[in-house]
């Protein structure tokens, strides 16, 4: 069951260790870097790089006491998380398409901004023609 939740979880831009360690959160509790490091047998330098990534994409939380101990948050409020950036990302990836296609389309010649390409029978024999 692991292996399928790593993967589903992969497809909300979480990394598969991430996925890992998240996980690994969500089943024992609250864990320092270094008891998630021996659990997991990951090198304590990579826990601690992708505790990071799951504050930030925030998927676990820390203590304010020392040692710091980490915790998952619930998958919903996980996932929810991970659906609001990556919409927030599509976003901003419409807003710099439309600035992008207005900046080109003010430097392009006209008529040389769009070309439409014919394959024949063999893809081999591949023909450009430029539309008006």
């Amino acid at each position: 069951m692991e292996k399928t939740v790593v993967e589903r979880l992969q497809t909300f831009g979480i990394s598969e260790m991430e996925a890992s360690l998240y996980l690994t959160l969500l089943n024992n509790g609250e864990e320092t870097a270094g008891e998630l490091a021996d659990v997991t047998r990951i090198a304590r330098a990579d826990v601690y790089k992708t505790l990071n990534g799951l504050l930030e994409k925030a998927m676990i939380e820390e203590s304010v006491t020392r040692p710091t101990k980490y915790c998952a948050v619930s998958i919903e409020v996980a996932l929810d998380a991970a659906v609001m950036k990556q919409a927030y990302h599509l976003r901003q990836m419409e807003l710099s398409k439309q600035e992008l296609v207005e900046l080109v389309n003010r430097h392009v010649p006209i008529g040389r901004s769009e070309a439409t390409f014919f394959l024949s029978e063999q893809p081999a024999n591949m023909t450009y023609r430029q539309e008006p």
